[in-house]
């Protein structure tokens, strides 16, 4: 045990901690509080009636943990603390946190095991409602995977994922918007929303999703590519050859950012080109060009 001491008043608030957890029902911080107090008078340099009022105080401290339910199981006589012992005493809790906390993480991973192939269960049949071509009846277990399933972490984003491949984007969007409001650096959840938008043909949405997929997770070759796409599927020749460009500066071999930047290149170019002569012709303007 650490030799650093421990004042009276530390000493009673740890065992008013012990017993106010074990209240609640938990046992580690009872454990945990319960054997920072024996620690703490075995060190302390208390004396007197205050030593005497604080063992006093442990014992009643003592008397709660033993009423806890698997305690009880554990020791049916109770545990015993005995003035003099407080070492042993000590050891004896700091053992009996390890072993439980041992004990309850092993049961909570089981418990957890037991809950993922209840869930992985249905998922599958939301699937094969989708194939059967009973939408409305999978997204009825959908939602209700969702509400007894919301502690799994990113059970919003699987699902709206799942959905947006099986082509159901309206749907996906729902969950998928939860779980960009819950995890805004999703990855998997941005780029469905792209598809979703990208699948619905709705560009201008699709195009703003990329855009804040880049505020959220930083520019990327397949952004800057997806964005190109979708300004060349409304002949915005300027914002293709700018988007297509700056994939090919992240990756030269990119042949779709190459190919699109080839077809834009006249277009952009000509285009400068037509109106800096319209320009230039235009009377009573210089001709002359300064850098």
């Amino acid at each position: 045990m650490a030799a650093k001491k421990a004042t009276a008043k530390e000493i009673r608030e740890d065992i008013a901690r012990a017993r106010s957890h074990a209240n609640k029902g938990d046992y580690l911080r009872t454990l945990s509080c319960l054997a920072n107090a024996v620690k703490g008078l075995v060190v302390s340099q208390v004396y007197g009636p205050e030593k005497f009022e604080i063992n006093a105080h442990l014992t009643e401290a003592v008397r709660d943990l033993n009423k806890m339910k698997m305690i009880s199981k554990l020791f049916p006589a109770g545990l015993k603390y005995e003035k003099g012992k407080e070492k042993a005493f000590y050891q004896t809790l700091m053992r009996l946190h390890k072993k439980l906390g041992e004990a309850m993480e092993k049961a909570r991973v089981t418990k957890l095991r037991k809950r993922l192939i209840v869930l992985d269960d249905n998922m599958i049949k939301a699937a094969n409602l989708v194939k059967a071509n009973n939408q409305l009846e999978a997204r009825k277990l959908y939602r209700k995977i969702v509400e007894y399933f919301q502690d799994i972490e990113g059970i919003d984003s699987d699902i709206g994922n799942r959905l947006t491949m099986f082509g159901m984007f309206p749907e996906a969007l729902e969950y998928l918007t939860k779980a960009l409001a819950t995890s805004a650096n999703d990855v998997r959840a941005h780029n469905a929303v792209i598809l979703c938008y990208e699948g619905m043909n709705e560009t201008e949405k699709a195009m703003e999703a990329i855009r804040e997929a880049m505020r959220r997770l930083g520019s990327s070759e397949g952004l800057y590519l997806r964005l190109a796409k979708l300004h060349f599927k409304k002949r915005e020749w300027g914002e293709v050859f700018n988007n297509a460009q700056a994939a090919l500066d992240k990756n030269p071999l990119n042949a779709e950012a190459a190919k699109l930047v080839k077809l834009a290149e006249p277009k952009v170019f000509t285009t400068t080109k037509a109106a800096e002569k319209a320009k230039g012709a235009a009377p009573g303007k210089s001709h002359d060009l300064s850098f």
